[in-house]
């Protein structure tokens, strides 16, 4: 059953790659583009949100020490992302990207909060095992 919720959380996880239609945008004189300090977090929300579909079956799929290193690493990553996000955010706002604008700055700690989720029940012992294989 953990595992499934890694796997549905990681799906999840895969919409930061909706990012990949703003990326162009960054620094533009349009109104509503992203200020240019936001290309990194940009980036790295669609390297995380893409990534997290081959993460989500290698979840399903896959067993080792590789898989269960990788997944780790991933979501270890993707909060250091979010939270760098959070931080441009402070600096550099963006107050017209629509999540931003649902969700207010929770959102950067919302997907931190579920990829630390992911990584404490990965490191459960008997998730930690089947990953393992």
């Amino acid at each position: 059953m953990q595992r499934k919720l890694i796997f549905i959380l990681t799906l999840l996880l895969s919409g930061r790659a909706m990012t990949l239609l703003f990326i162009h945008r960054a620094g533009g004189a349009m109104p509503g583009d992203p200020p240019i300090a936001w290309l990194m977090p940009l980036i790295g929300d669609a390297v995380i949100g893409l990534s997290a579909l081959w993460i989500a079956f290698l979840v399903l799929k896959k067993t080792g020490l590789w898989v269960w290193t990788t997944i780790i690493v991933w979501n270890s990553l993707a909060i250091w992302d979010a939270l760098s996000a959070f931080i441009i955010h402070t600096t550099n706002p963006w107050p017209e990207f629509f999540m931003i604008q649902l969700l207010g700055p929770s959102m950067f700690f919302a997907a931190s909060f579920m990829h630390l989720l992911i990584i404490i029940l990965a490191c459960q012992p008997d998730v930690k095992n089947k990953l393992l294989g």
